[in-house]
């Protein structure tokens, strides 16, 4: 994770240095992220029939791959090609998809239902340390020299594969017996389409999750654009970009309390919180990098309490077999912010400004604590975290 955070940072900014063009880095933030969507629900259905281990060994040695490919490219080119960058990255991201599904059905091998709140808030309190390590030392990196944050992922996709290969989860209910049963894709996708639709919590829950991620991704572009117009350092971009993930930190820390008096109302109270800190950042003119600073730490923490309380709701609602098709459709619709978000941001960046930029992000955001009223989990699901059911 940490070395994805690198190359997630190294790739606009390489983008950047060799087109100079906002709206370039922007289409191949959206390059890298859309293929990864006509991966996700098959990877859910067969992450569901594989052992979770050995499909993340195999991902993971994969994305090594790609990314020591990158960064022979680089070294070797002056000006390397934003075609074949965009195309390495794509395979990398697209064996993320395998690598990412798979972890959470090893984090439920491995957790009783009681603790999923806790553990589900340890594990997104590391993500979020990752995404603060990891943005300010991708931009320290990237000033050292543009192959560095790519050649550490490739390193960090070698040691995360030896620990895994070290790590022997329980073996899940079932497990033995999958592979005797016979199989058919189609229908086992449609199965967890037919649960997120007919859910009332996750038919609204998907898409705000997905609004969000826009919103924040085409925020980031907007800032770098901003940032490499003003000529801002590779260090104080990372640090600036490092805040959401102290905020996310934090949020994690504090979220299982939290979560013991809001429940999945949770996601509802991070749209509002959202709502107000763009509203600061629009009607202040989106130039101040400590202000920006400020707004990413605190959608950050709110984004952490957001994430916990829907991947609680999935862990719990959902038995053990489906949940890498649950988990697959709620990142195919955060895949799709993640693919829209830079587009737009790097558009709208090139067309009118950070200001009002910042501005048409906020309009758009308005819509999302209205739309939260609507995203009411299902009755058994507070139940169940009351602790009257098992």
């Amino acid at each position: 994770m940490l070395g994805s955070r690198l190359t997630a940072i190294g790739l606009p900014l390489l983008v950047l240095a060799v087109s100079g063009s906002p709206l370039v880095a922007g289409w191949a933030g959206f390059a890298v992220a859309a293929p990864s969507i006509l991966v996700f629900l098959p990877a859910g259905a067969l992450t569901d029939r594989w052992n979770p281990r050995t499909a993340m060994i195999v991902s993971e040695i994969g994305r090594g791959a790609a990314i020591a490919t990158v960064v022979a490219i680089v070294l070797v080119r002056h000006r390397p090609s934003v075609a074949v960058l965009i195309s390495l990255v794509v395979l990398e991201e697209m064996l993320g998809v395998f690598s990412a599904l798979a972890e959470r059905r090893l984090i439920c091998s491995a957790v009783e239902p009681g603790n999923t709140v806790a553990a589900l808030a340890s594990a997104e309190g590391r993500t979020h340390v990752v995404v603060l390590l990891g943005r300010s030392l991708g931009g320290f990196l990237f000033g050292l020299g543009q192959a560095l944050p790519f050649l550490a992922d490739a390193v960090s996709f070698g040691i995360s594969a030896s620990v895994l290969m070290r790590i022997n989860p329980p073996t899940e209910p079932g497990e033995r017996g999958q592979a005797a049963v016979g199989h058919h894709l189609g229908r086992e996708i449609g199965a967890g389409l037919r649960w997120a639709w007919g859910d009332q919590f996750t038919r609204f829950a998907f898409p705000l999750t997905a609004c969000a991620t826009l919103i924040s991704q085409a925020l980031i572009m907007v800032f770098l654009a901003e940032a490499h117009a003003r000529n801002l350092s590779g260090d104080r971009i990372g640090l600036v970009l490092a805040a959401s993930g102290a905020g996310g930190a934090i949020g994690s820390a504090v979220a299982y309390r939290l979560f013991q008096y809001f429940k999945y109302h949770l996601l509802r109270l991070q749209m509002w919180i959202w709502a107000a800190m763009f509203a600061l950042l629009a009607f202040s003119g989106g130039r101040s990098f400590t202000l920006m600073a400020v707004a990413l730490t605190v959608t950050g923490f709110a984004g952490a309490l957001g994430n916990i309380a829907l991947d609680n709701y999935m862990f719990r609602e959902r038995n053990r077999g489906m949940l890498g098709r649950a988990t697959s459709i709620s990142r195919l619709t955060t895949c799709a912010g993640l693919a829209l978000g830079p587009l737009l941001g790097g558009a709208i960046a090139d067309w009118l400004g950070a200001g009002p930029s910042i501005f048409v992000l906020f309009t758009i955001v308005l819509v999302t604590p209205a739309a939260a009223i609507f995203a009411r989990p299902v009755p058994a699901a507070e139940t169940a975290d009351s602790g009257t059911t098992a």
